[in-house]
């Protein structure tokens, strides 16, 4: 039965359609033009336009239908177009365009078509959205769905070609601190003109050639009726199956000017729905410059990001404005205001095993957790557009953010059956601002100039309250009717960064750049453990309690030089680098380090749709201030952490080989990853146990650590479909002390994906996919553990307006090839959607099974754990949407 409904849906397209192929060459020399646009347009109604790009070998593939009459046009900038008619039911499968140069090449080419579903010049591919959107669109990420070698995942992310997009903008201009998510889900489809996809981008133009940005950049084009009034839409839903109160609100508008723009979106649900993740919260959170790397954010921030689901309940609030105006001809101030709160309740079931040299410890958990965070972030940047050959940005930010959790876990091991009842609070505040002055003198001569300031403070407190004494023979514990342990931590930290670059364009080949740069911190960490007894007296822990003075200085000079030898690009680097470390507690200790540490970057060519790039690093680091605490710090109800004042900096090799090739003619994508990692002085905690409790103290060795990991991406457009192939290798490789035994360690991960997807504007929208997962951990023991993920998705238009769609996903877990547990999640949505109408009405089921909880499996160098998550249950929401 389904292979007679696969050739009744599908037939009618196998047998009415006709492939014409052929080449677009130079007349005269009969050398390829790689990059021309062909554009069949159909000469009867009701029948689409057809596109394709020539590939490097000047090849084309046109998929025409039957009984429609098509003018094939060939445009090439500074080549004459050619047009070729093609009759209906033409037999013609082959046709050569040969095109005629102009012979202007400094002059405007007026091609008669403008019109192009596709346009490649130099780094910018354009996408016209009119060719690939059928109008029953919402919002952005359906539309770019639908275009060629662009992919959105579940988390806003998107990819052009296998490489992901860094920076979003709108009409030019960044889009919510450059973020994907807030854009992709939120921008209204019919808003879209045009897609915009710049790679190696750079907001300061005479900087573009020296400035080897890796940053791939979608910029929005909007309609020209969109550009000067508001527009948006507002959605609100309800629960419509039961009384249990669950509701969605959600607000995105915006206005647009050739000079001036605001934008806002609000949310409020508790259907486990984040409206941003946390690589876009990394952008809101950064307010330091693109030219400082490195500089790592001491406050937590995960819990206000990501979809999540995983919990029994969820509520969230959030709020966002970004804004950007033009104050003077030459100056633009921009900037975001973000506001989220988040309630969750979670639970969860673990069976942990902690592994030995000559026996295991069990444990059984179970975790109840109530969360409340709050994030506020401000940030407002001004960008001082001198003039062509000089430009200066400064940004300021301003951040809090507030984190209240209220912890009941239960542990039972075969000694002991202890209830922990563990209350946290975290007032977290940052300032952070920079200054970038970029400077053209010349064609040949280009300066940057960047100071990066930042100030952090966060103040954790933990209380512990149980019936038994925890972590017996570590913590000196009193015995006492009830147990409470307060605990209060302060970290304060300062940091600035200096870095000057000039850029020497000797000539088109030849680039020499100086670089040299400071980058100071200044950190005060503490921490206080302590025992409140029942009798109100209070014993302070001996051992434990630390006030560290943590000052780090790196003072850098470089000299980076860039050459080509035909389609071969490098840029071999020295940097001379000179460290002191100082850090004052008990015992206070200075360390002083001079360092040669070199880079290199090769990249080779081929053609426009095929290159392959090699990076290679020499690093030293040092670890962040918490690590040289010497006295012990309470961590968990099972884990106590002590650090090393006399820890001396890791040093290890980066290397990475990247491979890309995009083939239209024969419809493949490809991209490789290869990156490898050795550490010849290794930072690393060597841990002590007994039993479930855990002693970490970092230390830095010689035992080599080695990394690899190969990830690849291949799709190959078959037919009407594309089918993908996506794998993740990795193998790891240490050395891992426990119990003052050292144990070689391998930890490698195999994962294999498959999908298929159909590929055609007529046909409905469905994927299926399969991934299989291997992990192997041999150390203290061995274990193995494999998993099966099923996904399917579909689109489904009926009757022009109702759109239906199914999500579904079901993983199996195995250990040792034993099957240890399974789930599978089902949402499904109805969608009522008239063209031109304002109104949008949809009925969604979340979790259509009403599965209660979802299984899965970890494990570390010591533990191997399985985990119960419980989840939200089925929800029913019936939704209305209008749009401004």
């Amino acid at each position: 039965m389904p292979k007679k409904l696969f050739l009744f849906l599908f037939f009618p397209y196998i047998i009415f359609s006709q492939t014409l192929t052929g080449k677009v060459l130079d007349q005269s020399t009969l050398k390829p033009l790689e990059s021309a646009n062909i554009i069949a347009k159909p000469l009867q109604q009701k029948a689409s336009l057809k596109f394709a790009i020539a590939d490097n070998l000047g090849r084309y593939k046109l998929e025409l239908e039957n009984g429609i009459e098509y003018e094939v046009s060939v445009s090439y900038i500074s080549y004459k177009e050619e047009i070729f008619v093609i009759q209906p039911n033409s037999t013609i499968t082959n046709h050569d365009f040969k095109l005629v140069p102009t012979g202007e090449t400094l002059k405007e080419v007026i091609i008669k078509h403008e019109y192009k579903p596709i346009d490649i010049k130099k780094d910018t591919l354009t996408y016209d959205i009119k060719a690939f959107a059928n109008g029953n669109e919402r919002k952005m990420k359906e539309v770019l769905e639908k275009l060629p070698g662009v992919e959105v995942d579940k988390k806003g992310n998107v990819t052009v070609q296998g490489k992901k997009v860094t920076k979003m903008l709108v009409e030019g201009k960044s889009f919510f601190g450059g973020g994907s998510k807030l854009a992709v889900e939120n921008i209204p489809a019919n808003a879209l003109d045009k897609i915009e996809v710049i790679d190696h981008f750079n907001e300061v133009g005479f900087m573009k050639q020296v400035s080897d940005s890796e940053d791939l950049a979608m910029n929005v084009k909007l309609k020209s009726d969109k550009k000067k009034f508001v527009f948006g839409d507002l959605e609100a839903a309800a629960e419509v199956a039961n009384t249990t109160g669950y509701h969605l609100a959600h607000a995105a508008l915006f206005y647009y000017t050739p000079k001036n723009n605001i934008s806002f979106i609000g949310d409020i649900n508790n259907v486990g729905r984040s409206t941003f993740t946390f690589e876009d919260l990394l952008r809101f959170d950064g307010g330091i410059s693109s030219f400082i790397s490195g500089r790592k954010s001491l406050t937590n921030l995960f819990s206000f990001t990501n979809d999540n689901t995983d919990v029994v309940q969820n509520k969230s609030q959030f709020g966002a404005l970004n804004y950007s105006f033009t104050a003077h001809k030459k100056i633009t101030i921009s900037g975001y205001s973000i506001f989220s709160k988040i309630l969750l309740n979670a639970f969860q079931e673990s069976n942990n095993q902690y592994l030995q040299s000559s026996f295991s410890s069990f444990e059984n958990k179970t975790l109840n957790n109530s969360s409340k965070s709050i994030l506020g972030i401000t940030n407002i940047k001004f960008d001082f557009n001198f003039s062509k050959t000089s430009r200066v940005f400064y940004n300021i930010q301003f951040q809090a953010s507030n984190n209240n959790t209220d912890n009941l876990l239960k542990s039972v091991t075969n000694t002991l059956n202890t209830n922990f009842q563990t209350l946290s609070k975290a007032d977290n505040i940052s300032f952070k601002d920079y200054f970038e002055w970029h400077k053209s003198y010349n064609d040949n001569h280009n300066t940057t100039f960047v100071i990066n300031h930042a100030y952090q403070k966060t103040k954790p407190q933990n209380h512990w309250f149980t019936d038994q004494p925890f972590l017996s023979g570590v913590i000196p514990i009193v015995s006492d009717a009830f147990y409470v342990i307060n605990q209060t931590k302060e970290i304060q930290n300062h940091s600035v960064d200096i870095l000057g670059k000039h850029y020497w364009i000797v000539n088109n080949k030849n680039h020499i750049y100086s670089v040299f740069g400071n980058n100071f911190e200044n950190t005060l960490f503490s921490t206080q453990e302590q025992q409140v007894l029942s009798t109100n007296l209070v014993n302070n822990f001996d051992g434990f309690g630390n006030r560290l003075h943590y000052q780090l200085n790196d003072f850098y000079v470089g000299l980076e030089y860039k050459f080509k030898l035909g389609k071969w690009i490098n840029k071999p680097a020295i940097y001379f680098h000179k460290y002191h470390l100082i850090t004052q507690q008990i015992n206070n200790n200075t360390i002083t380090k001079n360092f040669w540490q070199p880079q290199f970057t090769s990249e080779y060519e081929f053609n426009k749709s095929e290159k392959i790039q090699f990076d290679y690093k020499l690093i030293n680091s040092f670890a962040e201030a918490s690590a040289y605490a010497e006295n012990y710090t309470l961590q968990s109800y099972n884990l106590v952490y002590k650090g090393n004042a006399m820890l001396q900096n890791e040093q290890y090799h980066n290397a990475s080989l990247y491979y890309n090739k995009m083939n239209m003619f024969r419809g493949i994508l490809m991209n490789a990853y290869l990156y490898f990692n050795k550490k010849e002085q290794t930072l690393r905690n060597q841990v002590v146990l007994s039993g479930i409790n855990q002693i970490n103290t970092p230390v830095v060795t010689n035992n080599p650590e080695t990394s690899w990991r190969l990830l690849t991406d291949v799709s190959k457009k078959i037919y009407r479909f594309t089918c993908k192939l996506k794998t993740s290798l990795s193998w790891y490789n240490y050395i891992q002390t426990t119990n003052n035994a050292n144990f070689s360690t391998n930890r490698n991960n195999q994962s294999i994906g498959a999908s298929v997807k159909t590929a055609h504007k007529k046909w409905p929208d469905f994927m299926l996919g399969y991934t299989k997962n291997f992990t192997q951990l041999s150390g203290l023991s061995t274990s193995r553990f494999s998993s099966n993920e099923f996904r399917a998705e579909t689109e489904i238009t009926f009757f022009k307006n109702l759109i239906f769609k199914v999500n579904y996903v079901s993983l199996s877990n195995f250990e040792n090839s034993k099957s240890i547990n399974f789930f599978q999640v089902t949402d499904c949505s109805l969608r009522y959607q008239k063209k031109n109408n304002p109104f949008t009405f949809e009925l969604s089921v979340n979790n259509v099974f009403d599965t209660k909880q979802k299984n899965n499996y970890s494990f570390s160098d010591y533990i191997i754990s399985q985990q119960t998550t419980y989840i939200l249950p089925r929800i029913v929401l019936l939704s209305l949407s209008y749009k401004l």
